[in-house]
C-alpha cells in the first residue's frame, strides 16, 4: 500500500473515531440531567382540520381534527431525542420519539401512541378509528411534528 492510500485510510479512521466520541459524549450528559420541568400550556382556541391523505404540522399541545371522521389528533410531547445536533459529527443519526393522543369523542375512545422518527426504536405509524397517522418529520427542536393522515 502506498503512502497516499495509507494516509487516506488513517484520516478516515480518525474521523470515525472522533464522530463516535462526540456522539457518545453528547448522549451521556442527557442521562445525567434532571427531567425538564413541564409548564402548563395555555389553551388554544384555533384547532386545525385535516382531510384524509393530507399532511398537517402541529406544535406541542396542538390538536387537529380529521374532517371526514370523528377523530382528533394531539401532539402531546417529545418523549426523547437522540438525534445528532447540528454541526456535530455522529456515527448514528439518532431518533426522536413523540407522543400523540388520538381520540374519537363520539364513541368515547381514546389512546396514546409513541411514534419514532426512524422506526428503529419503535413504530412510525399508528392506526385508530379507521385512520392511519404516519410521523413524517420532527423539527430540530422537537417542538413541532409533521403528520400524514390517511385511511387505514
Amino acid at each position: 500500500m502506498d503512502l497516499k492510500k495509507l494516509l487516506v485510510v488513517l484520516c478516515a479512521l480518525a474521523g470515525l473515531a472522533c464522530g463516535a466520541g462526540s456522539s457518545a459524549a453528547r448522549e451521556q450528559p442527557a442521562q445525567a440531567l434532571p427531567a425538564p420541568v413541564q409548564r402548563p400550556q395555555p389553551a388554544r382556541d384555533a384547532q386545525n382540520s385535516v382531510e384524509l391523505g393530507e399532511t398537517v404540522v402541529l406544535k406541542t399541545g396542538d390538536t387537529t381534527e380529521v374532517a371526514s371522521k370523528d377523530v382528533s389528533i394531539r401532539f402531546a410531547r417529545l418523549v426523547s431525542d437522540s438525534r445528532c445536533a447540528a454541526g456535530m459529527v455522529c456515527v448514528w443519526e439518532g431518533e426522536a420519539v413523540v407522543e400523540l393522543t388520538l381520540a374519537e369523542p363520539g364513541r368515547g375512545e381514546r389512546t396514546t401512541a409513541a411514534l419514532a422518527s426512524t422506526g428503529r426504536g419503535g413504530r412510525q405509524a399508528v392506526e385508530f378509528a379507521a385512520c392511519r397517522v404516519d410521523l413524517v418529520a420532527v423539527s430540530s427542536g422537537g417542538d413541532q411534528v409533521t403528520l400524514r393522515v390517511s385511511k387505514a
